[in-house]
């Protein structure tokens, strides 16, 4: 029987048997076969070990998802050593931190990025991976090695996170944590329906713990190909879809209305979609609806399914295998296991909010350097240790799991909790408004509400607006202002940006807008 507790290249040649001639990958018009990914997996190890790195070290990959960063992340788990994945586009401070937090014996660029990231880089061999064609500048001749020989509790994975409580540090992952997620998804989703037949549309990063653990590592487990697409584009995500029959796709709320917004995303162009999930943001009901009428129209099933996830618990956590519907993000995977507490850390009675926490097998070991932050991140009672997520649930007669919201991002206005979630989802119900966000901004140091609207409102729309969100919610959930604008700012992952709606808020404050 498979177990999770070895190596991510281990667990993935394991997993399912796979035939040498069938596709591993896709990218544009190329494949590449089972047979020929794991000759380049030897290939890359044996390189890096003439390198010098061994078990235990840091091996950077700053790469887009391209074939070379799934050889290169395998390879590094070949050897037993640590993948720390970095966004390709970070800024040139901010990686030469990383690098000295982490010393890592080797870094993967590419022909893009090398010149803003690679060139000052000092006593770190660089290993060049060309966009355009395959290929590993500066990687040696391999020398020979001895695999990785473990059961997978060692530092494998090094991801860059928000914290659970809002703060960016390095998250430290496991090997058997990893594996664990992808046998409880699959166990969760039941893996029988899934195979070769699959093709998984991945257009999110390798840096992201959804695009990496899920859209890559899981399906690559099951022989499903991915599709790889570097960067996101809308109009060839279509042409990819249609092309490849794609049946499978994974997304965040900011990419599924870009494609909604494409007019070939319908139709035949479509119809080999099966199952689609998206996580990251909040996803209203409004784009559920868009999305579930455009598939309709295409003759097929599918539709969107939200789920909730933290790097520290690899990606996605809580799930439903069927559509469970908006702010319904469904249960814990299968061997994860949750509670709802208040303040106090008890239990909150059923249907009450309170702040999750999370156990099981997929957790972190911890934030890398920062025992205070991995101490504080955690809490332990009978003698099983909880994930503290920063974020508020209530629980359904059912179990399932209602969305309110982020814990950092709660406004108390007059005492009473009011979460911006639910003024977000309450406003779009109204047929012109479009994408929103409410953010608490603070005037002689008492809180109000601002809600960014995309697209543009009449006075008396801002009216029916306030008078909506009142009656759907209350009083204290009414926003003082309606600040309408083009388009909500994202994080380099397509979330929306908080911090930087707060920016435009006190720039339009101050130039009286």
């Amino acid at each position: 029987m498979i177990t999770e507790r070895m190596s991510l290249y281990d667990y993935m040649r394991a997993y399912r048997a796979k035939n040498e001639s069938g596709t591993a990958m896709i990218r544009g018009g190329r494949k590449m076969s089972f047979g020929r990914l794991f000759r380049e997996i030897e290939r890359v190890a044996g390189g890096l070990k003439a390198l010098g790195v061994g078990r235990g070290d840091v091996v950077m990959l700053a790469l887009p998802t391209m074939e070379q960063g799934i050889v290169a992340f395998y390879a590094v788990s070949r050897l037993g050593a640590v993948a720390s994945m970095i966004h390709p586009l970070m800024a040139g401070g901010e990686f030469l931190r990383a690098v000295a937090e982490q010393r890592p014996k080797a870094v993967f660029l590419s022909d893009i990025n090398f010149n803003r990231l690679g060139k000052g880089l000092k006593g770190v061999r660089r290993v060049v991976c060309p966009y355009g064609v395959y290929g590993y500048l500066g990687l040696p001749r391999p020398a020979a090695f001895e695999p990785y020989s473990g059961d997978g509790s060692e530092p494998a994975v090094y991801m860059r996170s928000g914290g659970t409580s809002g703060d960016a540090k390095t998250v430290v992952l496991s090997a058997a944590a990893v594996n664990a997620l992808t046998g409880n998804l699959l166990a969760t989703l039941a893996e029988e329906n899934f195979g070769e037949k699959d093709r998984m549309l991945v257009a999110l990063p390798m840096f992201h713990g959804f695009g990496l653990f899920v859209g890559l590592h899981t399906v690559i487990c099951i022989a499903a190909p991915p599709v790889l697409m570097p960067v996101f584009r809308a109009e060839k995500a279509v042409r990819a879809i249609a092309r490849h029959k794609v049946t499978l796709m994974i997304a965040v709320p900011g990419m599924i209305n870009k494609l909604l917004a494409e007019p070939e995303f319908r139709g035949e162009n479509v119809r080999s979609l099966a199952h689609v999930y998206v996580g990251g943001d909040t996803v209203d009901a409004e784009l559920e609806d868009r999305f579930d009428a455009r598939m309709r129209e295409a003759g097929t099933d599918c539709v969107l399914s939200p789920g909730y996830g933290l790097t520290e618990t690899g990606s996605v956590c809580v799930l439903s295998p069927r559509k469970a519907g908006g702010a319904v993000l469904g249960k814990p995977l299968v061997n994860m296991r949750c509670r709802i507490v208040g303040e106090d850390g008890r239990d909150v009675p059923q249907g009450e909010t309170g702040e999750l926490l999370l156990t099981g097998n997929q957790l972190m070991t911890g934030y890398l350097g920062d025992g205070e932050a991995t101490a504080a991140a955690f809490t332990e009672e009978g003698g099983v240790k909880w994930l503290k997520t920063g974020d508020m649930f209530r629980a359904l007669p059912d179990g399932s799991l209602y969305f309110m919201g982020r814990k950092k991002r709660l406004i108390k206005i007059s005492g009473v909790n009011v979460f911006p979630a639910e003024i977000e989802r309450a406003a779009v119900r109204l047929p012109f408004v479009g994408q929103c966000a409410a953010i608490e901004v603070r005037e002689n140091n008492k809180p109000f509400i601002a809600l960014f609207v995309t697209g543009k409102l009449s006075d008396e729309q801002k009216k029916i607006l306030k008078r909506h969100i009142v009656n759907e919610l209350s009083k204290w959930h009414e926003p003082k202002y309606i600040v309408c604008v083009d388009a909500l700012p994202r994080t380099q992952v397509g979330k929306t940006d908080y911090v930087r709606l707060s920016d435009e808020f006190e720039r339009c404050r101050k130039e009286g807008a």
